[in-house]
């Protein structure tokens, strides 16, 4: 029982050791970006941010991040790198300027919502320039990245995954490996998109109707609370827009961004739209009124009944 105590603590302080040694860049220090490179800080890890726009990341200073204003600077020493920027074309763009900046052996991690085409783009780049690249797409929100609760799916080399371990497990609570290839993941994330935004969709709806008939709306999700239907995600959008807090978590420009590339999927593959559609239309109309970069609950003010 005494050797396992004194094993355990050893393995603890490897851990901690191997955790100040390694040194994380984040690329993009948007909503999610953010919240990683502080949980990352908090964690005990070296990180350096940078952002296409500098002043957008220097809020990081005070979480005990580097602040690096050029992508080359940020990259020099990495070990790990996650690209948390917003779409194939940025992603692209930053691997085009970064590679050849970054050590031989840094290991990076493509994190931004791409879609498959995007995905298989950034793969061919990277085996072209030689990196070790790996991709973990995020299912969480704000609040997720910052306490490291995020789901990761992820694609890649598992011996890749095994270099950015630690790193992976400081930011997440759970992943779900899909595969050797990148862009494995890229489809279960959209998959997993679009579920999101019909769950939200409905979720709202109910709330709304409960306003619209003078009933307390909360009564829909203690209805639903515990039963099989339930859903955390429905709890937490409901949620908010109960409150009319539209404070951007997931921001309704993402995901219409998002739904997009689900959209390019299944032309490809000959599937059906129709509910695909139904989603695309109801959230391009709350950006429409004005609300792209408010949370995707924001999707309840197309359901709000009409004011006499």
């Amino acid at each position: 029982m005494g050797d396992a105590k004194v094993d355990k603590a050893a393995a603890t302080t490897e851990v901690s050791e191997a955790t100040e040694a390694t040194k994380v860049t984040v690329l993009g220090t948007g909503i999610m970006g953010g919240g990683i490179a502080k949980t990352l800080a908090a964690a005990g890890f070296a990180v350096t941010a940078w952002n296409r726009t500098p002043a957008h990341a220097e809020p990081l200073r005070e979480y005990g991040v580097k602040v690096e204003p050029e992508l080359a600077d940020a990259l020099a020493e990495a070990d790990v790198i996650l690209v948390v920027v917003y779409d194939a074309a940025s992603v692209l763009d930053v691997l085009g300027r970064g590679i050849g900046a970054a050590p031989a052996d840094a290991v990076w991690v493509q994190m931004a919502t791409i879609g498959v085409e995007g995905a298989h783009y950034v793969a061919q780049l990277a085996e072209q320039q030689g990196a070790h690249l790996v991709e973990t797409m995020m299912m969480g929100s704000k609040d997720q990245a910052e306490s490291g609760a995020l789901t990761l799916i992820a694609g890649g080399s598992q011996a890749l995954f095994g270099q950015a371990g630690p790193v992976m497990d400081a930011i997440s609570t759970k992943l779900v490996y899909c595969g050797e290839s990148v862009g494995s993941g890229s489809v279960v994330k959209l998959a997993c998109n679009l579920w999101l935004a019909c769950i939200t969709s409905a979720a709202c709806q109910s709330v709304e109707l409960l306003k619209g008939e003078g009933v307390d709306p909360q009564l829909f999700l203690d209805v639903i609370s515990g039963m099989t239907t339930d859903s955390p995600y429905a709890h937490l959008k409901g949620g908010k827009a109960i409150a009319g807090d539209f404070s951007a978590q997931f921001e309704v420009n993402a995901l219409l961004k998002d739904l997009g590339l689900v959209g390019e999927v299944m032309a490809g593959s000959g599937f059906r739209t129709d509910l695909l559609e139904r989603q695309q239309a109801l959230y391009d109309q709350v950006r429409e009124q004005g609300h792209g970069h408010d949370d995707v609950s924001a999707v309840a003010l197309v359901f709000e009944s009409p004011r006499g």
